[in-house]
Formats: structure tokens, sequence, C-alpha cells
């Protein structure tokens, strides 16, 4: 029986075939990447356009200099009429102009720089003739060294390991080796060495406001460059091949090419240009004027062509600094004491509330200067085209 039921399976399995293997699961649909949109590229700025003031803030008294700190987020202005009392150096936000703090250095602040790394502030002391390393953790005063004669205009090295200082009335530029809070060299100049900048190789250049000539340091070489009468400011293209020069009496922005050391664009900017600063990409030249026209002017180095933007409310322009995005200037006002942020119509900021605050002082009659009469009577170059180069 046994057998026969063996045998019979056994039939059956060979008269069933096998069922068929299940077919093979379809391949999955190919990973497709999502592609990520590349970041809209920055519109193609075109010519210059209009100008507002986007964001405004009460300084101390007499707020010499302004300059932005290394990571872009704040604003630092000299406030030389407080005279070695409080609030001698003001902080700010780089993007509100919201005050951020005061610092009581003892110094008649004139200029300042600051470290690689935003954490030492380096003032130039008018007065006690000296400069003054302040740590911005601690507030204190960690180095006092002795300059030149009213030192102002100070610039530091690239790597941040020298620092000079235009002794205004020293008729020379000195030399401070940081590390060592020490003089290491003293440079003479011309009569009152004002502007100053140094390059990524070390060379120093100074403009010698009454020597009419920018003064060249170059390792132990030294020679001298013709420039327009009274060079007040100067500045250093991002790839350190135009230097350019503020021209006080002549009202003009004046570009010297490096390589060959001669004058290749001269612009009509405000009247009697004070400080000059320059954006990171070198696109905008910008100046603050201390003169009749109280103004900030901004120069395109595309097409050599400028503007001329009287700020509301400001009476006579003394520092100025650009923003990390190029397309922004703060400029200080002596007299009235306040730092504007200045920038491009429909360019952010608060304009309307601005102008609410400005409406203030505005009405507020400017100050004469002792130097107007002088000014006038000094110009040698007639007013020249908005646009020229020789």
């Amino acid at each position: 029986m046994k057998r026969w039921l063996f045998a019979a399976l056994v039939a059956a399995c060979k008269a069933s075939p096998a069922p068929p293997p299940p077919p093979p699961a379809p391949d999955p649909p190919p990973v497709v990447a999502k592609e990520t949109p590349p970041p809209a590229a920055k519109p193609e700025r075109g010519p210059l356009g209009d100008l507002e003031v986007q964001e405004v803030a009460e300084t101390g008294r007499q707020p010499k200099g302004v300059f932005v700190s290394h990571d872009g987020k704040r604003i630092y202005t000299t406030n030389f009429g407080e005279l070695q009392k409080k609030r001698t150096v003001s902080v700010f936000d780089a993007d509100t102009l919201a005050l951020v703090e005061d610092l009581d250095i003892p110094a008649e602040t004139v200029e300042a720089a600051i470290s690689p790394d935003d954490k030492t502030l380096y003032v130039s002391s008018f007065w006690t003739h000296s400069v003054m390393f302040f740590d911005l953790a601690t507030k204190t005063v960690t180095h006092d060294v002795k300059v030149g004669a009213h030192p102002k205009v100070l610039a530091l090295a690239k790597d941040g390991k020298t620092l000079y200082a235009a002794n205004w009335s020293g008729d020379s530029v000195t030399e401070i080796d940081v590390a060592r809070a020490a003089v290491t060299r003293t440079l003479p100049t011309g009569k009152s060495p004002r502007g100053l900048v140094v390059s990524s190789k070390g060379i120093v250049y100074a403009a010698a406001f009454y020597a009419d000539v920018v003064e060249v340091f170059e390792s132990d070489h030294h020679h001298r460059i013709k420039v327009c009468k009274c060079p007040r400011h100067l500045a250093l293209s991002p790839d350190e091949k135009t230097l350019y020069v503020s021209c006080l009496f002549a009202s003009q922005l004046h570009a010297i090419d490096l390589a060959t050391e001669t004058l290749v664009h001269k612009v009509a900017i405000g009247t009697s240009p004070k400080s000059i600063a320059v954006g990171a990409d070198g696109r905008y030249v910008y100046s603050a004027d201390y003169g009749a026209t109280r103004s900030v002017s901004v120069v395109d180095t595309h097409d050599w062509t400028s503007k001329v933007f009287t700020v509301p409310g400001m009476d006579r322009g003394s520092g100025v600094a650009v923003a990390a995005d190029g397309e922004h200037a703060f400029v200080t006002g002596w007299y009235d004491a306040h730092v504007y942020k200045v920038g491009f119509a429909g360019g952010g900021g608060h304009p309307d509330e601005a102008k609410k605050r400005i409406s203030a002082w505005i009405h507020k009659p400017f100050s004469a200067d002792p130097g107007d009469e002088k000014k006038v009577e000094a110009a040698v170059d007639p007013a020249p085209a908005p646009v020229s180069s020789e």
C-alpha cells in the first residue's frame, strides 16, 4: 500500500510540472539627485543711482574718523571732541547703527585701526603724542607708545604685525612693532603727513599735506610722487595697482597708476574732500566732503563717473568707511555729531525713519569754518569736467 501511494505521488509530480518561478522584481527607479538651484546672481550694477540716508545715529562730539571691523559687523567712530572724557570711541551695529557701547579711552582720539582678529583697537592720541593699544575684551589700555608730534592717521600692515602713525606736527611716520609695542623706525616726510596706507608688500605711502607729495617708503628706499595741492587722504585699490588721493583744494579724486606712478584719472567730487575709502571689490570710492556741499561722493571706477550727495543734516563730512557689500558708506558729521549710513536708493535700511530723526536738527544753522576762505583762494584747478583722464 505504501509503495503504491509513493508511486502515485511520484507519478503525480511527473504529471504536474512545477510552477514557474515568480518574475523578478522590477528594477527600482533611478535615483535622480535634486538639483540645487544656483544662488541668485547679483544684478550687474549699472550707472550710479540716487543715494539716500538709510540709518543715522548720534556719536560723541566731533567724530573725526569711522572704520569697519574686519568681520563687517561693527563700526567705530573716534570722537575727538570728547577730549579724554567718556565716550571717546563709539561702537555701532553695522546694519542698523544701533549703539553697541561707548568706550572710555583716555585719549584725544583722532583715528584708529583694529587688529585682524578684531580684538585690539589702536588709537592715535593727539595731545599725548602717542598710540594706545586698547583691549576690547577687558576694556583696558595695554600699551601707550610714544610717537611723533600730533599723530593722526594710522595704517596697519595686512598681517597685523606692523603699525604706522602719521605725525602731523612731527613731519614723520612712526613704524611700530605690534608684538613688542615698540618703535622700530621713524621715517622723515614733507610737512604735515596725514593720509597713510601700507601695501601687502610693506610699501608705505604717506601724503605730506603741505609738501604736495606722496612719500613712498619701500624697505630702505624712499622717493616721492608729485601730486595735487594739499593731498588730504589716501586709499589703495584692493589689487594694489591704484592709489587714490583726495585733493582738498581742487575738490577732486585723483587716481595714480602705481606701476608708472602717473596720474591716470581725476574726477570732480564734493567740495574739500577730507577722507576717502574704497570698497572691498574696488568698484566704488567714497569721500566725506568737508566743504560747502556737506556731502558724501561716490566714484564708479568702471566708467569714472561720480555722484555728489548732500547728506541732509550733516554739518561738515569728516570720516568715511565702506560697508562689507561695497554699496553702503558710513560718514561722520564733524559739527552735528552723527554717523550716517548712506546707500543707493532702495538698498535697504530705514530711510523714512532716518529722515524723521534728521528733522530734529536739519534746520540748525551750519557751522562756518576758518579755512573756507583760504580754500577758495588756494584752489588752483578750475572746476573740472565730471570725468577726465590724463
